[in-house]
């Protein structure tokens, strides 16, 4: 044969074979792979977020078709070989919205019925709109489609892992028995699928577009108007703002007959309340508004849309005293698209508070004395402005405050006020400073607060004294008209005084008064009793008690510590008669002694 008979029968032989069918296995219900989303697949704009998709392989065992009985031999107990997913690569593919940061991720196997989650981190960008965004799940696997070659031989034993163990490296080999050898072809199926994401429309979200504060002082009340705007996506039906105060704070908004109601009780609608008559003029509410707390600080606002803005006014108790700049939040409770209550994200704003008011104690004067009641004169110095200031003083016994208030009105800050106040010291006064406390009461809008209480001293000053001067003398047995210098060395004028002298033995009187009237301080003045001795009265000093009964300067009736009056007794005088017969008698005798001596 020549050669070109040659070439061509090669030539025919190789087209013939090529165009020969593949033989390969056939059967039903092929590996397949299918993917589902886990969870929610809402997300926020700008939110980066750990989503999972599960992958499954939903392949049944159905009728398989062998070619040859070496096939059938071979896949008879490992028929589940052939509806496994192999080598199995997914990817999730972005798009100009929403960007995945995972890579593809691989799994070797994917048995029928056998679903496995897989996690991808995606991130929605700011600028996406609310809607729905497919993703691109690129899916690859391999799956067997014909036995190539099965070689089956005796068994051999070969040794296939060895084991070091311990520091004297011990080596255990494993054996296995080898019996066949085979070599499977597998062919390459690709799918795409698609995942479903939905960017959420912003919920309703609130920015503070301006605050107002009026009177916002320490220990006061103010009032904040807060302006905010919807910049959310989804519209606030029925929504009231809600004012979340810090520590030391407690607010409340307008009452009914100035805006609308404040929040009603959990789960009360409004319709079940009683509304006042000022209501009237005013929109009404809706049978299912959003409700919250009654103790919650609420501005009903009605609905309020994206982009639209909304004032809220609040009245602001303020139990601090320190300056400085203090955090509130206010957020929105409304119903939502569904008819339920939902709330926004509190936002945060800052409220700059004054210093609380306060004052300073200029000087205290005293007119009290031990055991009578006087003026306790207080000048003080208010550091800010303030109405309807009254001045509160407290004390405690042996001092009691017959005026507690003293009423100054209006002040200014710097200028200097005074404030009188009624005091009386007990007779267990001692003449000491006692502590006091002085505060101040001022408005604040509709309200009344008090400052912190300052300790001062109220002096007592001792009780009225006198001193007594002159030693009268009076004979035993006789009665006659004694006098005393009385001197006021107390600080402040008696009028209407009058003397009482204490008689006790061996002295008596009809009267033991004596009216002194007037008499200033440093003045004297005589006082005079009539008194009667006993005869048998011993002579010497005798000291009475004395004591002055006057009125103060309070008008009051008081009488003075008793003091001592000096008296001195001094012998009985004899009869005249008796004294001009010793006389007579004497004159004799001289008379008579002379007589002898010239004889």
């Amino acid at each position: 044969m020549k050669v070109r008979d040659i070439l061509l029968v090669i030539i025919l032989s190789f087209l013939a074979v090529i165009a020969m069918p593949v033989q390969a296995l056939k059967y039903e219900e092929k590996p397949n792979v299918t993917a589902y989303i886990v969870g929610s697949n809402y997300l926020d704009r700008g939110e980066q977020k750990t989503i999972y998709i599960t992958i499954y392989n939903p392949a049944e065992r159905k009728k398989v078709d062998y070619i040859d009985k070496e096939e059938a031999a071979f896949f008879a107990g490992r028929e589940d070989l052939l509806f496994t997913a192999y080598n199995v690569e997914v990817k999730l593919e972005g798009n100009e919205y929403i960007e995945v940061k995972t890579p593809a991720q691989k799994i070797p196997a994917l048995p029928p019925f056998k679903p496995v989650n897989i996690a991808f981190v995606v991130k929605v960008k700011d600028e996406a709109k609310a809607g729905k965004y497919e993703l691109k799940l690129k899916v690859k696997f391999d799956r067997i489609d014909d036995l190539l070659y099965l070689d089956t031989y005796y068994p051999q034993v070969v040794p296939v892992q060895k084991t070091v163990q311990g520091e004297n490296e011990t080596v255990t080999y494993k054996y296995e028995v080898l019996t066949e050898r085979y070599k499977l072809r597998y062919k390459e199926e690709s799918r795409d699928i698609t995942i479903p994401i939905y960017v959420k429309e912003k919920e309703v979200k609130l920015e503070v577009v301006k605050v107002s504060a009026e009177n916002m002082t320490g220990k006061s009340k103010g009032k904040l108007v807060v302006e905010v705007k919807n910049i959310g996506e989804k519209t606030a039906k029925n929504a009231y703002l809600v004012l979340e105060t810090p520590s030391g704070f407690k607010a409340s908004a307008l009452s009914l007959s100035q805006a609308m109601p404040t929040m009603p009780a959990m789960n009360v609608p409004v319709t079940q309340m009683q509304m006042p008559p000022a209501m009237s003029m005013l929109p009404s509410m809706p049978a299912q508004a959003a409700s919250m707390p009654s103790a919650q600080p609420a501005y009903y606002v009605g609905e309020l849309k994206p982009g639209e803005t909304a004032k809220a006014i609040f009245y602001v108790r303020t139990n601090v005293k320190d300056e400085g700049n203090y955090t509130f939040k206010i957020k929105a409770v409304y119903l939502d698209e569904y008819g339920n209550i939902a709330e926004s994200d509190p936002v945060p704003f800052g409220v700059y508070v004054a210093k609380a008011p306060d004052f300073v104690v200029k000087s205290v004067k005293s007119k009290v004395f031990v055991n009578a009641k006087g003026d306790v004169i207080i000048t003080l110095i208010p550091i800010m402005d303030l109405k309807d200031v009254s001045v509160y003083l407290a004390t405690k016994p042996p001092l009691s405050v017959l005026s507690s208030e003293y009423y100054l009105g209006d002040v200014q800050a710097g200028k200097e006020y005074t404030a009188v106040f009624k005091v009386q010291a007990s007779d267990e006064a001692k003449p000491v400073k006692y502590p006091a406390e002085i505060k101040l009461k001022y408005r604040s809008m509709d309200e009344y607060f008090y400052t912190d209480a300052r300790s001062v001293g109220i002096k007592v000053n001792p009780k009225m004294k006198f001193e007594v001067y002159g030693t009268p003398k009076i004979a035993a047995g006789s009665e006659g008209i004694v006098e005393w210098t009385i001197k006021n060395v107390g600080n402040f004028t008696i009028r209407e005084a009058t003397a009482r002298l204490g008689i006790t033995d061996p002295f008596s009187s009809d009267d033991d008064t004596a009216y002194i009237g007037t008499l200033k301080p440093g003045e004297t003045a005589v006082i005079k009793f009539k008194l009667s001795v006993d005869a048998d009265a011993t002579p010497k000093k005798y000291g009475l008690n004395l004591e002055v009964k006057y009125k103060d300067l309070e008008d009051e009736w008081a009488i003075s510590e008793p003091t001592k009056a000096v008296i001195e007794v001094v012998p009985p005088k004899p009869p005249y008669g008796a004294i001009a017969l010793v006389v007579i008698i004497a004159i004799v005798a001289v008379a008579y002694y002379l007589r002898r001596r010239k004889k």
